[in-house]
């Protein structure tokens, strides 16, 4: 069995809103964090399941000091597979109020719409 995914979690309040990237491709999340933080934002990476044997602590339904913390969440992970779906079905409703932001091919959003409600969609690929 693996162990609980560590993220790190947010230090101190310096007045900048607070953004977690979650995807697996570490390019992205380096380019995300330097436009967000270029931005004006405070940013936290997550690699998500497809990023780490780990699980996530909300498929293990404890906290996510990361989504806890945040004021939005850029969920950039493939829709296709199934963990990363759980994933943001957790956090739709263990955070209801955090505002969410998903990165996904438009023909899977056709096709799945449901799985999308409450959340703002930008369809791949996402660019600056």
């Amino acid at each position: 069995m693996s162990r609980t995914m560590p993220i790190t979690i947010w230090v101190g309040r310096d007045g900048r809103s607070r953004v977690v990237v979650e995807t697996p491709d570490v390019a992205k999340q380096v380019a995300l964090a330097r436009i967000l933080d270029k931005s004006g934002y405070a940013v936290l990476s997550c690699r998500g399941p497809e990023g780490t044997d780990d699980r996530c602590a909300l498929v293990e339904h404890e906290t996510c000091t990361g989504v806890a913390g945040a004021d939005v969440v850029v969920h950039a992970m493939r829709p296709q597979d199934p963990r990363n779906r759980e994933v943001l079905r957790h956090i739709l409703d263990r955070y209801p109020d955090v505002p969410i932001v998903v990165e996904a091919p438009r023909p899977y959003v056709e096709r799945h719409p449901d799985e999308f409600e409450r959340c703002r969609v930008v369809f791949q690929p996402m660019t600056a």
